[in-house]
């Protein structure tokens, strides 16, 4: 039996129970993600785990995938919440209008990098990571990555010179990096 055909019967045999695991700790809109998350990590160490009794591992591997999302989900939330409440502070606690206007400058300011760029920022400011990871995830050494980040931080204070939220809009983004 080859690997592949290995991994079919596993597949077809764990499926449901990892999605039910899944869905019990996440809900259904998340747990087809989880599922699918956990059986293309099997599929990368399928060698590395006991065939005799591979379930455990399985759900070991979607509590990870699980802590990973929430992970992730946290950051995004704070940096959302952190925009917010930074932009407002800027703006003015009663002008909301203001807060919103900046948050859109930020947003469409990032939209307009370049992907790599956007990445790189966004791998930072999102999703936690350090230079040198972020680095490695953007196929690049440390020196490059650090020189795409000033040059994308320049572009940004570019971007948002003529928009009025403009100081609340970079003292922000200057604070993801």
């Amino acid at each position: 039996m080859n690997d592949q055909t290995g991994f079919t019967g596993l597949f077809e045999e764990y499926y449901e129970a990892v999605l039910r695991y899944a869905w019990r700790r996440v809900g259904a809109a998340d747990a087809s993600d989880v599922a699918a998350e956990t059986f293309r990590i099997a599929w990368e160490k399928y060698d590395q785990f006991s065939r005799a009794q591979p379930l455990p591992w399985l759900y070991t591997t979607a509590r990870h995938v699980i802590l990973n999302y929430a992970r992730s989900s946290k950051r995004r939330d704070s940096l959302v919440t952190a925009l917010g409440e930074g932009l407002l502070r800027c703006a003015g606690e009663g002008d909301h209008a203001a807060a919103v206007a900046a948050r859109h400058a930020a947003l469409a300011a990032l939209d307009d990098l370049g992907e790599d760029d956007r990445e790189l920022v966004l791998l930072l400011a999102w999703e936690g990571l350090d230079l040198h990871q972020a680095a490695k995830v953007v196929g690049c050494s440390w020196a490059a990555a650090r020189m795409r980040l000033h040059r994308a931080r320049k572009r940004l204070r570019r971007l948002l010179a003529d928009d009025d939220q403009a100081g609340a809009t970079h003292r922000y983004l200057e604070g993801l990096t």
